[in-house]
């Protein structure tokens, strides 16, 4: 692989990982098993896996009339990660009814944003490397399926550690991911600039990723802290 070929097919998949983060932590601060996160990890990779066979099937048309709708899709799961955040957070708080188990699916199951952006990957590493369309989408999967392993797992482990894993943790994370979602469009230009792509030659800032993906991970990091600060001086 040349230079531009390995920055382009790392930035993508370091964008996935962003995607696999979000997955794990809802998984991660939910009432889930380790069986029941490995099994979404295993329905993100078979998805992966579908996307990537589906290049050169789906017109690019097609793609592209969903990017345009990138901004009513953020606003949508930033509206729902923002309301069904803070109704997690009322009902334990006021109720001590765990609603976790629900509300996660916000954060975890795939959406709109996350499948296009699956396919996207597929579409980009298909012209950046040269393996079959399968191949393609089983590494994206792979990325996806350990991305949602590690951070749910970490997250879960840190979580009993310190003796604050509860639903409100969730609603916390749902909360500020909501606001991330509601910022992303300005935060991430190249989002929005990404109906303009023609073919796989995307152009990827690494720089603007890692950003995104810094922020998330701060995000989470001060919901956890939040959370884990009110207990302590409750």
């Amino acid at each position: 692989m040349t230079d531009t070929t390995s920055l382009i097919a790392s930035s993508v998949l370091i964008g996935i990982a962003v995607l696999a983060l979000k997955t794990g932590l809802g998984c991660g601060f939910a009432s889930l098993s380790r069986r029941e996160v490995t099994y979404l990890a295993t329905v993100y990779l078979v998805v992966s896996v579908i996307m990537g066979y589906l290049v050169g099937i789906i017109p690019l048309d097609l793609t592209q009339n969903i990017l345009a709708m990138g901004v009513t899709m953020h606003l949508i799961i930033a509206a729902g990660l923002i309301y069904f955040g803070i109704h997690t957070k009322r009902q334990w708080l006021s109720q001590r009814r765990d609603l976790s188990r629900k509300t996660f699916l916000w954060l975890s199951i795939p959406c709109p944003v996350c499948l296009t952006a699956t396919f996207l990957a597929c579409t980009v590493l298909a012209g950046a490397i040269d393996r079959s369309n399968i191949v393609i989408g089983a590494i994206v999967g792979l990325v996806f399926f350990a991305g949602i392993i590690i951070a749910s797992f970490s997250v879960a482990f840190l979580a009993e550690r310190f003796d604050s894993k509860d639903p409100s943790a969730l609603g916390t994370t749902m909360i500020l991911f909501g606001l991330f979602y509601l910022l992303s469009p300005l935060v991430i230009p190249a989002y929005m600039q990404a109906q303009t792509v023609q073919t796989p030659g995307i152009q990827v800032d690494p720089g603007e990723i890692a950003l995104s993906f810094a922020l998330m991970a701060v995000l989470a990091a001060l919901g956890f802290a939040r959370d884990r600060y009110k207990r302590s001086n409750s």
